[in-house]
């Protein structure tokens, strides 16, 4: 009777053990996605808790079973055997390099999950018999696992990690399709072409790379930044505002041009200054305190009173607009939400910069530090 009863609810381990929690509400959704797992052969090599990010040594049998398990696995999820060929050599580069592993605890790396596991003999049975003896698949193999493949992968692998690390940092996802154009501009700024990906960035940041607990994807972007390792353009970016406050450092970079010019603009706007100057520093001081993504990194969220440092951000706004309509930071989404508080504000010393610097005698002196002129002052924003 008790098994009837249970075969009537459907009742498994998800409803005995699985936990309850708010998805979506900011940052990433975390959940366990099949085509993101990284299988492991028995006897496979793997990284250890205390050697993430130290490359593991692997003998060609073994790479050869790793990169079979794999692709079946892409296979059952979904993926044409030449995509899963490339997703297989990409997660073996990332597992050569110790990132990801299934003796990594998800509680020590702050998940739920860890896309990693181990598969059983039996289970490795099946996954050969889905690749080996199966004459499409080995021929999008042999097709697409070429060793000149192979160099390009390997000569990419680092910079693609570090862009996806980037592209969580700044974006607070691995990948959707809005995100496209990001990977793509980031691509380009590392002076790669197109030709140079291994695969689809859809595949790289999920399928192949999505294992990568998020703060050890962090550390490796950071200590190939350190070493020189990756594109510059990857390393000028390592300090980027994490999706959550990136209005808040956009406006301090705001500030501080404006403020060149118009060294009193603040005291116009003295509380919502006093908070910027306050809640900026805190932000800087922690690397992913204000992320909406801060919980994957073990920190609690740094949160930001938009509302009081609105007419701030509008004063930069206004004067951007004013002179500096071709700025790429007045472009900037999260700094126009935070001026949006204050439209009014910003529009009215906006409009007084521009007077400013009209100004017959702000122009002789923008012209000549050592000019000096009669009559009346330039007047003040």
């Amino acid at each position: 009777m008790a098994d009837d009863s249970i075969a009537l609810f459907g009742v498994d381990n998800d409803d005995l053990n699985g936990e309850c929690f708010i998805v979506g509400a900011e940052g990433e959704v975390e959940e366990k996605v099949d085509k993101n797992v990284v299988v492991f052969p028995p006897g496979c090599p793997a990284a250890g808790p205390a050697n993430i990010g130290v490359a593991v040594t692997f003998d060609s049998a073994q790479t050869a079973e790793f990169l079979i398990a794999n692709v079946a696995r892409s296979i059952a999820a979904n993926r044409t055997p030449a995509e899963a060929a490339k997703i297989a050599y990409v997660r073996y580069l990332a597992v050569r390099a110790g990132l990801i592993s299934p003796d990594f605890s998800p509680a020590a790396h702050n998940v739920r999950y860890n896309h990693a596991e181990w598969v059983s003999d039996a289970d490795m049975t099946a996954l050969r018999a889905t690749v080996l003896g199966n004459a499409t698949v080995e021929a999008a193999i042999r097709a697409t696992i070429t060793p000149d493949y192979k160099k390009l992968a390997r000569r990419a692998f680092t910079d693609v990690v570090c862009c996806v690390a980037y592209i969580f940092r700044v974006r607070g996802h691995h990948y959707r399709d809005d995100i496209l154009d990001r990977y793509v501009s980031l691509w380009a700024r590392c002076l790669k072409r197109d030709a140079d990906l291994p695969a689809s960035w859809e595949l790289l940041a999920t399928d192949a790379l999505h294992a990568i607990m998020p703060d050890v994807l962090d550390d490796a972007w950071r200590e190939a930044a350190a070493e020189a390792r990756c594109a510059g353009a990857l390393i000028k970016r390592i300090d980027s505002a994490p999706a959550g406050v990136a209005g808040v450092l956009a406006l301090k970079r705001g500030l501080s041009d404006v403020m060149m010019l118009f060294p009193g603009v603040a005291e116009k706007v003295p509380a919502a200054y006093r908070y910027f100057v306050d809640i900026s520093g805190t932000v800087e001081s922690s690397r992913w305190g204000g992320s909406i993504n801060c919980r994957f990194y073990g920190v609690p969220r740094i949160r930001v009173d938009e509302g009081r440092i609105g007419a701030l951000a509008s004063v930069v706004m206004g004067i951007y607009d004013q002179l500096a309509t071709d700025s790429k930071l007045r472009e900037s989404p999260a700094l126009k939400r935070l001026a949006e508080t204050a439209p009014a504000t910003g529009g009215a010393i906006g409009m007084a910069a521009r007077r400013t610097v009209n100004h017959p005698q702000m122009n002789l002196l923008l012209a000549s530090d050592s000019v000096t002129t009669a009559g009346a002052a330039p007047p003040t924003v």
